[in-house]
C-alpha cells in the first residue's frame, strides 16, 4: 500500500511541470535519410538516430566518409537538436556481449569512439543503447554466476571508457544528457522480470551521471502504455524519460486478416474505391505499397475502421506529460514498406509522418504528408516547444 500511494504521488508531482515534453522527428537506424527540408515542413526542433554501429565495425561504413554522419552534422549545423545512439545487434549476428578489456570490446569501443570524432559536437542527447533487450542474447541479459548481468556491465563500461571519455578530452564541449536504454516492451511481465531490463533502468536511476531513461512505447492500447509508465516509474520515480520511438504498431498487427467490407463504413469504403468487401486489409496494404494511393483513400479506409482510434497523437502526448516525459521523438519517413504484405507482416508504415511508399506524391513530386497524424504531430510539436520556452 505504501509503495501504491508514493507511486500516485510521483505521478501527480508530473502533470507537465517537470519537464517540457517536446516532440521531434525520429530516423531509426538510418541518417542517411534525414532531409532538413523535410524537417522545415513541421516545427521540429529535434531529430533522433542510432545507427547500425556494426555496420561500421565490419567496413561497411566509414566513420570519416559516412554519409549518415554528415546528415546529423548538416542538421545540427540547421539548428536542429541532436538525440544519437547505436545500435548493438548482437543478437542478430549471433555476438556475445564482449568481456572487458577484450579485444573485441576494444575494437567495438575504438569504432564508436572514430564516430563521436566527427559526430560528438552535435549530439545533446546521448542514448546509451537501443532495444538491448530485444538485441542482446539471452544469457548476456541474466545474471552470471559471479552476479553481475553483461548486458549492464556492458553499458557502465560503454559509458565510461566511451561517451565520458570522449567529452573529458573535449572539455570545450558540453556533455549531452545521458539516457539509459531504449527498452521497449515493458508492458510484457518477461520483460518487467529480464534482469538485464531491470539492471539497466536501475542503472539510470541509481547514477549521477545519467539522467534517465529511454523507452519505446509500440502499444495496442492505453492500458499497455499505463503499464510501462507504471513499471518503469515503480523503479525510477522522479527522473525524467524519454520515449524515442511510440506508435499503435501492435493495434494495426490485430486487423490484417480483416475484411475491409465487414462494417457498413468497410463496405461504403469498399464501393467508392471499386473493392470487393471480402478484400482483406492486407491485401489492401499490398495494392497500397505497391501503387501508393491518395491521402484522400488512405484516411478513409482508416475512418471506415471501428477500431482505430481517431487523434491518438494526442493521446500519448496526454499521457507524456503525466508520466513525466520530456522528449519524445515520432517517425518521420516510411522505411520498412513492403510491397508484399501479408497476414504476419509487420505493419509499421501507417506510422510515418511522411509515409511516402504508401503514399502518392504531390504534384510537385514531394512526399505526401499523412492524413491520420501530421496536423495532430504539427500541434503537440507546438506545444512542446512552447513550454520549453
Amino acid at each position: 500500500m505504501i509503495k501504491i500511494i508514493t507511486l500516485c504521488f510521483v505521478l501527480l508531482s508530473f502533470k507537465g511541470q517537470l519537464f517540457a515534453q517536446e516532440v521531434g522527428a525520429n530516423f531509426n537506424h538510418e541518417p542517411e535519410i534525414i532531409d532538413v527540408a523535410y524537417l522545415k515542413k513541421t516545427p521540429v526542433k529535434w531529430i533522433r538516430t542510432t545507427p547500425h554501429i556494426f555496420q561500421y565495425i565490419q567496413g561497411e561504413k566509414d566513420p570519416e566518409t559516412s554519409e549518415g554522419l554528415a546528415k546529423i552534422i548538416e542538421a545540427k549545423n540547421e539548428g536542429y537538436k541532436v538525440a544519437f545512439g547505436f545500435r548493438w545487434d548482437f543478437k542478430k549476428l549471433d555476438l556475445n556481449v564482449p568481456m572487458p578489456g577484450s579485444p573485441e570490446e576494444n575494437k567495438y569501443f575504438a569504432v564508436a569512439l572514430k564516430i563521436l570524432e566527427r559526430v560528438g559536437p552535435c549530439i545533446s542527447v546521448f542514448e546509451l543503447g537501443n532495444e538491448p533487450n530485444l538485441e542482446t542474447k539471452e544469457e548476456d541479459l541474466q545474471v552470471t554466476k559471479e552476479g553481475y548481468v553483461p548486458i549492464v556491465r556492458f553499458t557502465e563500461r560503454f559509458l565510461s571508457k566511451v561517451v565520458e571519455s570522449y567529452y573529458h578530452q573535449h572539455p570545450e564541449l558540453k556533455m549531452p544528457d545521458l539516457y539509459t536504454g531504449s527498452l521497449p516492451a515493458l508492458f510484457e511481465k518477461k520483460q518487467q522480470q529480464n534482469p538485464g531490463v531491470i539492471g539497466l533502468i536501475k542503472m539510470a536511476q541509481n547514477n549521477n551521471h545519467i539522467k534517465g531513461l529511454s523507452i519505446h512505447i509500440h502499444i495496442r492500447d492505453t492500458t499497455q502504455m499505463e503499464e510501462v509508465f507504471h513499471f518503469v516509474r515503480s523503479l525510477m520515480p522522479q527522473k525524467p524519460i524519454i520515449v524515442t520511438e511510440y506508435s499503435l504498431f501492435r493495434l494495426y498487427n490485430l486487423h490484417t486478416t480483416d475484411p475491409i467490407g465487414d462494417t457498413p463504413e468497410g463496405k461504403a469504403f469498399a464501393k467508392k474505391y471499386g473493392y470487393s468487401g471480402t478484400m482483406k486489409a492486407y491485401e489492401w496494404y499490398t495494392h497500397v505499397n505497391k501503387d501508393r494511393v491518395s491521402p484522400t483513400e488512405w484516411a478513409d479506409f482508416f475512418d471506415s475502421r471501428k477500431w482505430f482510434p481517431r487523434h491518438f497523437m494526442k493521446t500519448f502526448y496526454r499521457y507524456f506529460k503525466e508520466y513525466g516525459v520530456a522528449l519524445a521523438t515520432y517517425g518521420y519517413f516510411s522505411q520498412a514498406a513492403p510491397k508484399n504484405v501479408g497476414p504476419q507482416t509487420p505493419i509499421w508504415f501507417v506510422n510515418p509522418i511522411f509515409p511516402g511508399k504508401s503514399l502518392i506524391p504531390h504534384a510537385d513530386s514531394s512526399i505526401m504528408e499523412n492524413p491520420l497524424w501530421f496536423s495532430d504531430f504539427t500541434d503537440i510539436v507546438n506545444e512542446g516547444n512552447l513550454n520549453s520556452k
